[in-house]
């Protein structure tokens, strides 16, 4: 082992005379490892998420920087911990010069800050001083936290110390600190095979960190499988790469992986409603800018004009595949209406809670099991008897239910206004209202998939536009449109009834879900509803419906619609619109697919439906579809978006695999072609 020469500057700096640069800056470099590597991962949050074990690589111990670091950060973890019982950690990292121990103990002294963790590694660490005898020092184990915290050094060269780790088809390691000299000072180390074992040792979903941003770096990261962001720290003067591994090449099931394209410099998006709002949200955010092609002279004129409309999430008492979409949707949605609401775009909403009323004996017992299972955290979902539903409500309740504390209401119109404006913000949103696209039509490019160029026609009400990166975001109105109608969407018509308020219902506080709901006041208003008629595609209003709508409320509620005693007189006015469903009631946000190389490319999936494929799923290049959100846009549309941005713009996906193909356009082609209906 070649003893490494280290130099320290006048503070105490540590210095690699090899590599002609300093470990850390005295200054920042706390706060900089801190930022990349701690923050930059989502440390904390992914440790907590974890089962039972939790495995962070490094390419360069140093300093031992970033170790004491993590040690402090997972000593915080256990402290919000009563019982101790987070993942344990296992740390490995490649060293090819390791410090002495008097190197070491001398350049952490700059860190006081650390002192506490650097003692427990001093206390342990090993002797390198000897000629002879530690030549024999191959790799190194150290125990933390009563055996919680595992490290493991391996003294070798960062790719073929990497090489000698053992792991399984599914990966070892869930969060990467991609750390070492430049690679303008280290070359040897930033090498092909270096990405090769990065992706070999991986786990889906692992997350990678590093300070620098440099574009071979990048590259090399996203041929290993990770989707890749540059991300600014502290107070924006730096840049760092952040990770994600994702849509693995060799994941024996390619028709779950997504094609993809060079970021596009614009995108034409089809609708004018939420999907469409947060659609436009999230590219313009991106840097991409986007034209808004609506066909009426208002936005927000369809499924999305209702007054009132609920935010919250559908859950099951099982963690099911829905129930964790819709959770995950949820939050993400208070996420970006907060968002928007902070940047002074201001629409009329209330995040006052919903319950969910326990008002016959199936959902009392329901309820029960609830909390007896508890799937879900406090804060999304608990059960609640008569008087606190009472208290939460603001009115006298004669049962308890399922409360969700952090849901509400907003104005769903006002809502895509104000989306639409923290778009227009930015400088890259167009919106042409009035123009109806009636046609698009495939042109002929030189480069296949290629989103720069013009690919698309687009024929409209006021002329021909052309495209070069198209998104279906319309509703059930669109569903028989030409590459739309080869997927299974169906149209649900439902109408909604506005109420006047009274003495008796005025002061409700909570939204309240029974067959149907009933919200608070808005504007003097309640609204009830909502009717479900799959085999209608009336957007008129009929008397009969708003009778359908008092009479459900006074089935389900029957003493609190005794109460407030409406009648057809205190009907404010009605609205029938269109729902756009899929058949498993989660949307589709993806490429377009080509359903006939599907079946030509996956055909033995009907005999053997774990058979083999490594072909990416075949899609119809440039075309994009957000759509299918039911009654549910307001809570799924914004994650939706991120998802879709994240396709355009090769960053990491915010859902695992598995939930992507459950959202996937393709995802009924391949359940087709498996149950041998194609």
């Amino acid at each position: 082992m070649t003893k490494p020469k280290r130099t320290y500057k006048q503070d105490g700096t540590p210095y690699s005379e090899q590599f002609n640069n300093i470990y850390f800056d005295s200054e920042s470099g706390y706060q900089q490892s801190e930022q990349v590597f701690i923050v930059g991962n989502d440390l904390s949050k992914r440790i907590k998420q974890a089962n039972n074990s939790f495995v962070i690589a490094e390419t360069s111990f140093g300093s031992a920087l970033n170790f004491l670091l993590t040690l402090q950060a997972y000593q915080e973890i256990q402290k919000e911990s009563a019982d101790n019982q987070y993942a344990k950690l296992t740390f490995i990292s490649v060293e090819k010069y390791p410090l002495t121990k008097a190197q070491l103990a001398k350049s952490l002294q700059v860190l006081p800050q650390l002192r506490h963790f650097t003692d427990l590694l001093l206390a342990q660490y090993p002797e390198f001083e000897s000629e002879s005898g530690d030549e024999a020092i191959k790799e190194f184990s150290l125990k933390f936290f009563n055996g919680q915290v595992t490290l493991k050094v391996i003294i070798d060269d960062a790719a073929a110390g990497l090489a000698k780790i053992r792991t399984t088809n599914n990966g070892l390691v869930d969060t990467w600190y991609l750390d070492g000299f430049s690679p303008a000072k280290n070359p040897q180390m930033w090498t092909e095979k270096l990405f090769e074992q990065i992706g070999r040792l991986s786990k889906q979903q692992a997350s990678i960190a590093t300070f620098t941003v440099a574009g071979f770096v990048k590259r090399h990261l996203q041929n290993a499988g990770f989707r890749t962001q540059k991300k600014t720290y502290l107070d924006n003067k730096h840049e760092m790469l952040t990770g994600i591994y994702q849509q693995k090449s060799k994941s024996n099931k390619g028709y779950q992986l997504r094609s993809t394209i060079t970021k596009p410099q614009h995108v034409s998006i089809i609708g004018g409603g939420i999907a469409s709002a947060c659609a436009a949200y999230a590219l313009t955010k991106q840097g991409i800018k986007v034209t808004i092609y609506c066909k009426d002279n208002l936005l927000a004129q369809g499924a999305s004009s209702n007054a009132i409309g609920a935010l919250y999430p559908l859950l099951h008492q099982q963690v099911d595949d829905i129930s964790l979409f819709y959770q995950q949707a949820f939050w993400r949605a208070k996420t970006v209406y907060n968002e928007v609401l902070e940047q002074g775009f201001s629409f009329p909403h209330a995040w006052c809670g919903l319950l969910e009323a326990s008002y016959k004996e199936a959902l009392v017992k329901r309820q029960l099991k609830f909390n007896e299972l508890a799937p879900w955290p406090k804060e999304l979902i608990h059960s609640i008897d008569a008087n606190q539903a009472s208290k939460v409500a603001g009115i006298d309740l004669p049962y308890g239910g399922l409360f969700m504390p952090n849901a509400g209401w907003l104005s769903p119109q006002d809502a895509v206004k104000q989306i639409i404006n923290a778009a227009k913000e930015t400088g890259r949103l167009r919106v042409k209202n009035n123009t109806l696209v009636t046609k698009i039509k495939q042109k002929q490019t030189n480069v296949l998939n290629d989103s720069h160029q013009e690919n698309w026609l687009l024929s409209t009400s006021k002329g021909e536009f052309n495209a070069s990166v198209i998104v279906f975001c319309g509703g059930a109105e669109i569903i028989d449109f030409d590459w739309v109608k080869q997927l299974p969407f169906t149209s649900v018509q439902g109408q909604v009834t506005s109420m006047k308020t009274n003495s008796k219902i005025a002061k409700l506080s909570t939204v309240i879900c029974h067959k149907g709901y009933l919200t608070p006041s808005h504007q003097q208003m309640h609204c009830i509803g909502a009717t479900f008629n799959k085999n209608s595609t009336r957007v008129t209003p009929k008397p009969e419906e708003d009778l359908f709508n008092l009479n459900m409320l006074a089935t389900c509620l029957p003493e609190l619609a005794s109460d407030i005693n409406w009648t057809t007189q205190d009907i404010s006015h009605s609205k029938s619109r269109l729902r756009c469903m899929t058949p498993d009631h989660m949307p589709m946000v993806g490429a377009m697919p080509d359903i006939q190389k599907h079946i030509e490319i996956y055909p033995h999936l009907a005999k053997d439906k774990n058979w083999k494929y490594n072909q990416v799923a075949p899609v119809i290049n440039n075309l994009y579809v957000m759509m299918g959100f039911g009654a549910r846009g307001l809570c799924t549309a914004p994650l939706a978006a991120d998802i879709l941005a994240a396709d355009l713009c090769g960053t990491p996906y915010p859902i695992d695999n598995d939930m992507l193909f459950n959202l996937s356009p393709n995802r009924f082609v391949i359940r087709d072609i498996v149950r041998r209906k194609i």
